[in-house]
């Protein structure tokens, strides 16, 4: 069966649908593993030491739906253009965001910080991937 082609307007609006709701859930993952590997180094984060790791995934899935839409939003000129954007490009615009999001709604990430933006932009580029695997951008 042969697919239709899509437009550059329906691409951008799956992929700010999509990343918006899936890199929250990817942040909530990330934030479940460094709770469980211990890479904390003291840091509270968004949710209490105590805080029972469904708690930590909620709270973080909440909190980064902020960055993950300016993410999306951020790349969205790229899709209508083009049709996708590069796997730089996702770095760039999650750190960014990461950063953004970080001094509007403030949490105590201690030293982590550096290394929460770098997970933030290589959640921008598996945003990509999966967006390319779903046929939503061109590779």
């Amino acid at each position: 069966m042969r697919m239709a082609k899509i437009s550059n307007k329906v691409r951008a609006v799956w992929s700010v649908l999509i990343t918006s709701l899936a890199a929250p859930f990817l942040a909530g993952l990330v934030a479940v593993a460094v709770r469980i590997t211990g890479l904390q180094f003291g840091a509270p984060l968004i949710a209490g030491p105590e805080a029972p790791l469904g708690d930590v995934a909620v709270v973080a899935f909440a909190w980064a739906i902020i960055p993950a839409l300016i993410t999306a939003l951020a790349l969205l000129p790229y899709v209508l253009q083009s049709g996708t954007y590069s796997w730089l490009n996702a770095a760039v615009a999650g750190v960014i965001a990461f950063g953004a999001s970080a001094m509007l709604m403030p949490f105590n990430g201690g030293p982590l910080m550096p290394v929460l933006a770098f997970a933030a932009g290589l959640i921008a580029i598996a945003m990509r991937w999966v967006l390319i695997g779903g046929k939503i951008i061109l590779p």
